[in-house]
């Protein structure tokens, strides 16, 4: 028998502690009657942390009340900003790091591997990766702005699972 699912049992777990009572929840969910194999696994993630998402928002709004509320415009102003900064200067960063390595890359590796390789154009190989790592990092960076708010739970960042199709969940009232 499964570790009882609660808001209070999941809380002082590690991220990874929580995972595992999660999945092993998942074990006990019928997906018998779902036809798309693809689709038993995110049913199940769904089943469990849906039994949960109700106590969870109302134990994270509870915290946001209890301390400074990230929902005054000011402090969520401030939260945003330190947020889109560090992403800023990361990104710079890994943007140096990245052009020179794929320029030696391409000085050095002789068979092209996309049509842009194939006609020398390194710069437009190196801008064409870069507007895919930043796309994909922005990604995170709005799942980490909207993780601000306490009427939000993002099931890879609160219990380190990724659910296919839903990468957050919102409470609306």
């Amino acid at each position: 028998m499964p570790t009882e699912l609660t808001v209070e049992t999941l809380l002082p777990l590690s991220i990874q502690e929580r995972k595992v009572i999660i999945l092993n929840h998942t074990l006990l969910i019928d997906v018998t009657h779902i036809a798309d194999e693809d689709l038993h696994t995110a049913y199940k993630y769904g089943k469990v942390i849906s039994s949960i998402a109700p106590a969870y928002f109302q134990y994270q709004i509870a915290q946001d009340h209890q301390n400074l509320s990230v929902l005054e415009l000011e402090r969520q102003s401030e939260l945003i900003s330190s947020k889109t900064d560090k992403f800023a200067d990361n990104f710079i960063h890994w943007l140096k790091a990245n052009f020179e390595k794929k320029s030696a890359i391409l000085e050095h590796h002789p068979n092209p591997r996309n049509l842009f390789e194939l006609c020398g154009a390194k710069l437009l190989v190196i801008s064409n990766s870069v507007t895919r790592s930043l796309s994909t990092k922005m990604g995170v960076l709005w799942e980490e702005i909207a993780d601000i708010s306490p009427y939000v739970i993002i099931p890879e960042f609160e219990f380190g699972i990724k659910i296919k199709g839903i990468d957050i969940l919102i409470l609306t009232e």
